[in-house]
């Protein structure tokens, strides 16, 4: 071993060392080569420096591996500039490093490969990454795009408070734009909602109210009863109006769809998301449409949730009837103003059991930690892929991290206790209508937004001719999409 330590030191002696233990066990070597102890001088830096891990790390290598490895002072990490740092302008070298800040890392999110997934090896199931988003969800889109709006509109006014019912995601990402913009905000879940989504709520300052679970949609008590009547009272108070504010679904179609459509190179051929404001499936949906309209949407829904009633069985909403279910953030016991059922080719019901035991697979196989919905669009996706043609591409969203629900999902003892384990019958099976319907039958529908009988979706949907949406999508994917894998 003393060899290998001289012939290492006599192959670094020209390099000058920083503190730490890599660069301590590399002082060893220099010292027993030139028979002298190593001083705080040679760990001093002088105006040209190495400060270089990676040079230190092959030094490491060859050491342990007793190999002798000459590295020039260029290898490894760059080598910084030889310029002192007082010389260089503070304010220039932030835009020279390209180094964001935190809100613009919203967006432009991976796509993975889950493959491993699909039914048919021919068949390519793709994962689109939405839980890398800051805040660990898809909700941080609509929370920038929607308060940024208001702003400009003059809604939002320095001062003011920012109100929001949520299932939990978007009152972390409320949260979380409000602290970055410097507002109060208030938040307002219900009981369903996991620990750790209200934690994450709480974390950012404000504030978070609980309200009762299963209560009827139009009860004083239902989260999104109270969060408009805390508006009512309060003149300087905004909400977000997640489930009814058309600049929802507009995030999704500038930012999501284009971000889809650029990283498959328009190879897309079926896109799965499951709802619960609806503005994913249809702010996306639409983009996609636009550009090719061959390709199919797919709204997987909880069983227990009204849309697949609203969708398959044509039932007006006053006659819809909720049902208890565990998967959160998808799903819903009303229809949103912000969901367009005309962007919808298919539906799929998905138990509880059926979204979680995919959450646990893909954390076991693929190491990924996922939410809920993601298990549910995945289960979905895995569905498609075994009748989809040969050469599809099929895009799930993975809407929000698993860390959200370690007491949940991921605890074995809450899993059990649902009879949602592996041994255990599902308690949803009778529930289920039917596995899959597509292409639903032309109908009246009642429309949310109006209470008036009208064509499949809410009023409030962009009314633009499908040739102004496209010359519109052309434009909005314009921007550098570098980093985003493509």
């Amino acid at each position: 071993m003393m060899a290998n330590k001289v012939s290492v030191g006599h192959q670094f002696s020209g390099v000058r060392l920083q503190t730490g233990r890599p660069a301590r066990i590399v002082g060893q070597a220099y010292s027993l080569y030139h028979g002298r102890p190593v001083s705080d001088a040679d760990f001093q830096p002088r105006r040209t420096r190495y400060e270089n891990t990676g040079q230190l790390q092959l030094l490491h290598r060859s050491y342990n591996a007793g190999t002798p490895t000459t590295v020039e002072p260029s290898v490894g990490n760059a080598r910084l500039s030889q310029t002192n740092t007082q010389d260089v302008d503070i304010q220039d070298l932030t835009s020279q490093l390209k180094v964001p800040l935190y809100k613009q890392l919203i967006g432009n999110t991976a796509m993975v490969d889950l493959s491993s997934l699909s039914a048919n090896p021919q068949v390519k199931i793709l994962g689109k990454c939405e839980f890398a988003n800051p805040s660990g969800s898809i909700k941080d889109r609509i929370a920038d795009h929607i308060l940024t709006t208001a702003e400009a509109e003059g809604k939002l006014k320095p001062g003011g408070t920012v109100v929001a019912a949520t299932s939990g995601n978007t009152g972390a990402s409320v949260a979380m734009i409000s602290a970055m913009k410097g507002y109060h905000y208030i938040v307002i879940t219900n009981e369903k909602t996991s620990k750790e989504k209200c934690d994450a709520m709480r974390s950012y300052g404000g504030e978070v109210i609980i309200a009762p679970s299963g209560v009827p949609a139009d009860h004083p008590d239902h989260y999104q009863n109270m969060a408009v009547t805390l508006c009512k009272e309060n003149s300087d108070y905004f909400d977000v109006d997640q489930y009814d504010n058309p600049n929802n679904p507009e995030a999704y179609y500038r930012t999501l769809g284009p971000e889809i459509w650029m990283q498959t190179k328009g190879r897309v051929s079926h896109f799965v998301a499951g709802g619960s404001t609806g503005g994913t499936i249809s702010g996306t949906g639409r983009f996609l449409k636009d550009m090719n309209p061959k390709i199919k949407v797919m709204l997987p829904d909880p069983v227990g949730s009204v849309f697949w009633d609203f969708w398959a069985n044509h039932r007006a909403e006053k006659d819809l009837e909720a049902k208890s279910y565990q998967c959160e953030g998808v799903g819903k016991d009303s229809i949103p103003g912000a969901i367009d059922f005309d962007v919808v080719d298919d539906m799929m019901q998905v138990t509880d059991k059926q979204s979680f035991t995919m959450c646990r697979s893909l954390a076991q196989k693929e190491g990924m930690l996922v939410g809920g919905s993601a298990g549910l669009n995945l289960h979905a996706a895995v569905e498609i892929s075994k009748t989809a043609k040969p050469g599809s591409v099929i895009v799930a969203i993975l809407a929000d991290n698993g860390v959200k629900y370690l007491t949940k999902i991921y605890n074995n003892d809450w899993i059990k206790a649902k009879s949602f384990d592996e041994g255990s019958p599902d308690p949803q099976a009778h529930l289920v209508d039917a596995p899959l319907k597509t292409a639903r039958s032309a109908g009246v529908t009642y429309n949310p937004a109006s209470e008036e009988p009208s064509a499949n979706g809410p009023a409030k949907r962009p009314t633009a001719a499908p040739e102004a949406r496209k010359a519109m999508a052309n434009e909005w994917i314009s921007p550098d999409f570098a980093g985003m894998g493509i």
